[in-house]
């Protein structure tokens, strides 16, 4: 038997199988990512606190103020719970236009989203602090199953 001939089917077989494998909807994907930022929009103001320790990886980091924190979901939860039960927001609102990018085979993505906000936020001794700054962040998600799982958040404030 001829093993040349052998060798040029399996590699075209392969060339065949690796060709009609389908290319992720980056569209579809970019889109999926603008309304899990429509939805933490949402979250702000609904002061839906739940929605801040959904679809957080077991390995989530968040970097901010020139520290890398590993929070643990009840930490992320309380954070959350503080901060929204104790702030009125006037505005919450996109600055601009998400930034959406992704792996070539979509199973990673990031966007980098800028927000301002303005309010009042209650503090424990019960004064009231005017709030009016902007925020950029980075987020890194990493899709599981039909999920976007969040892997990190970098922040900066202004």
């Amino acid at each position: 038997m001829d093993f040349r001939f052998l060798r040029c089917i399996f590699i075209g077989f392969t060339v065949v199988l690796l060709g009609c494998q389908s290319s992720p909807d980056f569209e579809a994907l970019k889109s999926e990512i603008v309304v899990l930022h429509k939805t933490e929009i949402d979250a702000h103001w609904k002061k839906d606190i739940d929605f801040f320790v959904r679809d957080i990886s077991e390995d989530y980091m968040a970097v901010s103020n020139g520290e890398i924190q590993r929070p643990a979901l009840e930490d992320i939860r309380s954070r959350f719970s503080n901060y929204l039960n104790n702030t009125m927001f006037t505005e919450y609102r996109d600055v601009a236009e998400p930034i959406i990018g992704s792996s070539k085979d979509g199973s990673l993505a990031w966007a980098i989203f800028q927000i301002k906000v303005v309010g009042k936020r209650t503090l424990d001794d019960g004064s009231a602090r005017d709030l009016d700054f902007t925020c950029a962040w980075l987020t890194l998600y990493e899709r599981q199953d039909d999920t976007w799982m969040r892997l990190t958040d970098v922040s900066t404030f202004k």
